[in-house]
């Protein structure tokens, strides 16, 4: 009993701390071209008539499942909505995007991104981030490291089919640019080829 009131406590100490090591990135309207920006104007959204919905931007209440990292990494939170009658692919090695120098940087897959957020994670972060991600009365005999990838990687989107008239959603990260501050261009393969350009500058 002593032991689960002190994780309980350990827990509650840390839920409120700040978790989030990435940069914030902004949607930018495009004057070549019409985009929709979400309700809260975090993210934008495009359709390819009756073949699917698609939704980009800065995942906000998603980073929560993402530790304090020096990784130099970005994540976007990408919601695929299949509207066809057939099953679509997904193939998150084919998003890409281009900086302002016009430098071509490719998604890492998501089992090298979780490794690189881990690898830039201090130990006392690992440690907080696997108290979370844990029930309390299962803390079981799982490294601290490995809770920490299982809990990244569910969120990552993983390249594979949708069915018809379903939603698949999660992570998708690529390498930083050297820039302090930057604007990207992200094109998300053969789901749409059209640049989403995304800024650390609020628009």
């Amino acid at each position: 009993m002593r032991i689960r009131l002190l994780l309980l406590l350990s827990w509650l100490a840390v839920v409120s701390l700040p978790i989030l090591g990435q940069d914030r990135l902004y949607p930018v309207r495009r004057t070549d071209r019409p985009i929709i920006f979400t309700s809260d104007r975090s993210g934008i959204v495009v359709e390819k008539t009756l073949q699917h919905k698609l939704t980009l931007g800065f995942p906000k209440d998603e980073m929560s499942v993402l530790p304090d990292t020096d990784a130099p990494i970005i994540a976007l939170w990408l919601r695929i909505q299949n509207t066809s009658r057939s099953t679509m692919n997904v193939d998150v090695t084919r998003f890409s995007y281009v900086d302002e120098t016009g430098k071509t940087y490719s998604a890492l897959p998501p089992q090298e991104a979780v490794n690189q957020i881990v690898a830039g994670m201090s130990r006392g972060s690992i440690a907080t981030k696997a108290l979370r991600g844990i029930s309390l009365g299962k803390v079981g005999d799982a490294p601290p490291e490995e809770v920490v990838k299982n809990h990244v990687l569910l969120y990552s989107l993983q390249s594979g089919e949708i069915q018809s008239r379903v939603v698949k959603e999660g992570i998708v990260y690529f390498p930083r640019p050297p820039q302090k501050k930057f604007t990207i261009n992200v094109t998300l393969g053969d789901l749409w080829s059209q640049p989403l350009t995304f800024s650390t500058e609020k628009q």
